[in-house]
């Protein structure tokens, strides 16, 4: 009787082999029994011998041809490696959940061809002209663009016009964007021009909305794949390019479970198929950036707004001298010039809820989670002390717990408080509110955004959300407040995200038309940062900060991996870790570094106590041979069953 290995969704860096009365296909899907339980598993080879003896027979073959063809195989073999992630669980992961279910793999509802197409009215611009012509003449093998465009610069009708020839070629594409809500705009732009079949690949689609976009994918008869980071696993037989927009995204990286990079993958699965891959950004990462410099990637500039709009102008208001509350004078000012005008005026601030300090003004006792070591955020709305790390909900105390004075107060701004100010002084104007609290709904992003692009004078009030990709025709003005927190920062990125942030922010204003303005408020305005985000100089910024990383060895000049060991007793994730770097010690690999254990920076969430051990190489090889070693012997440590622990290779926290 055949043998068949199979994959298993479980946490161990083995397969298991079954009797089959035939031979199936690999990469089809099984059920087989495992313990107790009949699971979901996925085919990898037919043998003719096992290294064990009494063999349990596979109950059921699901499909007759593959649902994972050999190129995307091969693909997930190689993250799982990369990753030192149990192979079954990465296989598992890639597929929508009603194929892991064991579901019938079968279209329910077809996406139609949209319904009219047209053809933009307007003359590109030579720089695009130029990077259509450099990405198209290496279109049949493998090479990377970075397309480094300002905001506004006119990066997806790059994607657009590219994508038309891919097309034309009968290929597919795969384009990648980080936030869900950046996914209807650019469907809609892309239904717009383009005669094929385009399907979203995010989490927000029901289960069967994702089953019918995978396997139109995998027939070929979607033309463009468009989604968010787990469509890099969508099986594309015709794939011809990869389009990553946005690329310096942190939401590229999976932050649970299976911690891949979608971007980082994206360089892989281009190699593997021998097709072109596109990062676009106008705020490069810094490895994107010294992968250009190192000639891994070709770079290719729009330094100009298209349709000749220019860069809005972009200013510093000091809060220093300023004590009346989130807004200062200057702004509100500001805001009354463009809302008088008609135009649109956007504020930013990246804290939701009402106010992040529930405090005492008597003894300064404030409000912590009993569960995080975290303070409870105001949402007044709901009168509720809220934790954003586990999600626990209480009523605010009236007096003091320690001094019994009734003398408790809110301190700071989020969106919810910053809506209400905003209501005191433009009471005529509405004020729309975009955070995870006002999106939760179904479609609620969708209403909110339309209202915006309906044009009408506005107020939005919004989150990192708003931050990426959105194009607000009539949005003039946008205001920047509490960003102060990113120059405190212990995170070595943290200069790096928030000169982004800024620049990203910034390029919402003024995209069509007028000259639009920036008010960036700040009570550290000499920070030399902003010397090259008022000058739009990004490139020049992000230099200084690769000198600094280069001299200080820190990553993208090294490697770096991170493992994290959780539980509720203190002692024993500590432990467990000191026992893991004596392990790696007595590999004996000089060229990795191993730092910790240390606490977490919020060492305590929901009831579970957190630290980290850190492994660094200038020699990417070395790391990864000493994170096998310790893939091969944690079995041989003792507080393996007492502890949660997950790897993160290459991370970004």
């Amino acid at each position: 009787m055949p043998i068949i290995e199979v994959a298993i969704a479980v946490p161990l860096n083995k397969t298991f082999d079954y009797q089959s009365d035939h031979e199936v296909a690999v990469g089809a899907r099984v059920k087989v029994p495992f313990g107790a339980k009949k699971v979901i598993g996925i085919a990898l080879a037919n043998k003719d011998k096992s290294d064990f003896n009494k063999l349990k027979s596979i109950v059921e073959v699901l499909d007759e041809m593959p649902i994972l063809d050999k190129p995307i195989l091969d693909f997930l073999f190689w993250a799982a490696k990369y990753y030192h992630h149990p192979v079954g669980e990465v296989l598992l992961a890639a597929m929508p959940k009603n194929l892991r279910l064991g579901k019938e793999a079968k279209i329910k509802k077809v996406i139609g061809l949209p319904l009219k197409t047209s053809q933009p009215d307007f003359e590109i611009t030579q720089e695009q002209t130029l990077a259509i012509e450099a990405i198209l003449a290496e279109q049949h093998k493998y090479h990377g663009f970075l397309l480094h465009g300002v905001t506004g610069s006119g990066k997806t009708e790059v994607y657009l016009r590219i994508t038309q020839e891919v097309l034309n070629q009968g290929q597919q594409v795969l384009v990648l964007v980080p936030e869900i809500g950046l996914t209807p705009q650019m469907i809609a732009r892309f239904e717009q021009r383009l005669k094929t079949r385009v399907v979203a690949i995010h989490s927000q689609l029901n289960e069967t909305q994702k089953l019918d976009a995978y396997l139109m994918a995998k027939s070929g008869d979607a033309g463009v794949v468009l989604g968010t980071r787990s469509a890099i696993f969508a099986p594309m037989p015709n794939l011809g390019m990869i389009i990553i927009d946005e690329e310096h995204d942190g939401s590229f990286k999976q932050q649970s479970s299976f911690r891949y990079s979608a971007r980082d993958l994206s360089f892989i699965r281009a190699k593997q198929v021998g097709i072109p891959l596109i990062l676009g950004t106008a705020t490069p990462s810094l490895e994107t950036l010294k992968n250009a410099m190192d000639n891994k990637l070709t770079r290719l500039t729009l330094a100009n707004r298209a349709g000749g709009v220019v860069m809005p102008k972009v200013s510093l208001i000091d809060m220093r001298s300023h004590t009346d509350g989130a807004l200062s004078k200057l702004l509100v000012e500001k805001m009354q010039q463009y809302l008088s005008k008609g135009k649109q005026v956007m504020l930013f601030i990246n804290r939701r809820g009402y106010a992040p300090v529930y405090f005492c003004t008597e003894c300064s006792w404030k409000s912590e989670c009993n569960h995080c070591h975290a303070s409870m955020i105001y949402h007044r709305h709901i009168n509720r002390l809220k934790c954003h790390h586990c999600g626990d909900e209480q009523m605010p105390e009236q007096a003091c717990p320690e001094c019994g004075e009734q003398s408790l107060e809110v301190y700071g701004y989020g969106t919810e408080r910053l809506e209400e100010t905003l209501g005191s002084h433009f009471a005529d104007t509405p004020i729309i509110r975009i955070d995870r609290d006002t999106t939760r709904r179904k479609k609620a992003l969708a209403e909110h955004l339309e209202k915006i692009n309906s044009g009408e004078p506005c107020i939005i009030v919004g989150t990192q959300m708003l931050a990426k990709g959105h194009d607000f025709s009539n949005l003039a003005m946008v205001g920047i407040l509490d960003i102060d927190g990113g120059f405190l920062s212990t995170n070595f990125r943290a200069t790096e995200y928030l000169a982004q942030l800024l620049i990203q922010v910034s390029g919402r204003a003024g995209r069509s038309g007028d000259q639009g303005e920036v008010a960036i408020q700040t009570r550290y305005p000499d920070h030399p940062m902003f010397h090259y985000v008022l000058s739009n100089r990004y490139t020049q910024f992000a230099s200084g900060l690769l000198k600094q990383r280069q001299s200080a060895m820190m990553p993208p000049f090294a490697h770096q991996a991170l493992l994290c060991a959780n539980a509720k007793n203190k002692q024993n994730a500590e432990d467990f870790l000191r026992e893991v770097a004596g392990l790696l010690k007595s590999v004996k690999l000089d060229t990795v570094e191993i730092w910790g254990p240390v606490a977490n920076s919020i060492e305590k969430k929901a009831d579970y106590y957190y630290f980290n051990l850190y492994l660094q190489s200038n020699d990417r090889k070395a790391l990864h041979q000493m994170l096998a070693t310790f893939s091969q012997h944690i079995d041989t440590i003792k507080l393996k069953n007492k502890v949660r622990w997950y790897l993160d290779v290459d991370p970004i926290d």
